[in-house]
């Protein structure tokens, strides 16, 4: 069993504090295995109990308590750590719990360094809320629909016949991703042209994304799927007003188990390179 608890927290101005039990180790983690559940209910008039309304998962609350390894250093450790927890900036923390490693954004909702015995272990506590309660996978998973496998290798051979086997193309324009996270997620969908195409189009079971645009050589369209800020762009300029009407952003989320993604367009998809990038979604670490 892989016995690691570690703590990366990543600062939004690149600064890092890591409790590995080089520095800090950690004493006490609260709030990551699981988020909070809400659930609405509206009291019956005629029968007895209660109708469920809704459900949602709450923003989460996370508690990191950590103490120094080395009391020889707890001045220059307690004044750093201090000095790091700031709540004018965000926070990505990285959790690593029996070999699993997952991160989410966050805000600094409180810290406290106690004064205590200055010959004892300095300790401190990182309150942290987020507002988005999923952790995420470390990888996004870029994957090119329309790449191409490399299959030159060595020994050289050379068919008579078929001559030699260089690449293999995916012509069939689809492919299938297997999610294992816990809830969906939203990918972000990057579209560029190699020449020209006309009225690009992504699809994921019934739902679809179609851009009605002429698209020419280095041309670059970005789809974000969330639904907390849907866009779509085109060399980085705001094109939302060129979409189908049809289209629906939500409806390419990535749903645990298999996902099945392709593209097509009126012209040219075989100029186009469709790359899919998306972090998995977890409850808890």
């Amino acid at each position: 069993m892989d016995r690691d608890v570690i703590a990366r927290i990543v600062r939004s101005d690149g600064a890092e504090l890591i409790a590995d039990e080089t520095d800090w180790g950690l004493t006490a983690i609260d709030g990551a295995a699981a988020p909070e559940y809400e659930l609405f209910t509206e009291k019956n008039a005629t029968d007895d109990g209660d109708t469920v309304t809704g459900k949602r998962v709450a923003a989460r609350d996370l508690e990191l308590e950590a103490a120094v390894m080395d009391t020889r250093f707890n001045d220059t450790l307690r004044d750093r750590a201090k000095r790091f927890f700031n709540p004018k900036y965000s926070y990505q923390v990285y959790l690593t719990y029996m070999g699993t490693t997952y991160w989410l954004a966050a805000e600094l909702s409180a810290f406290k360094a106690p004064n205590s015995q200055i010959d004892e272990k300095q300790t401190w506590s990182a309150y942290f809320l987020a507002a988005n309660p999923y952790w995420q996978s470390v990888d996004d998973f870029g994957q090119d629909i329309a790449a191409i496998t490399p299959r030159w290798g060595f020994p050289y051979m050379d068919h008579p016949t078929y001559g030699v086997l260089v690449d293999v193309a995916n012509f069939t324009r689809s492919v299938i991703f297997e999610y294992d996270g816990d809830v969906p997620a939203y990918p972000t969908i990057i579209l560029t042209a190699d020449d020209a195409v006309t009225n690009p189009k992504i699809i994921k079971d019934d739902a679809y994304v179609r851009l009605i645009d002429e698209l020419v050589k280095g041309d670059r369209v970005e789809i974000d799927t969330n639904p907390r800020h849907i866009r779509i762009t085109k060399n980085g300029v705001n094109v939302l007003n060129k979409t189908d009407r049809g289209s629906r952003f939500t409806g390419l989320q990535m749903t645990p188990g298999t996902n099945t993604v392709r593209y097509e367009a009126d012209y040219g998809d075989n100029n186009l390179h469709v790359v899919l990038r998306y972090n998995k979604q977890y409850l808890g670490v």
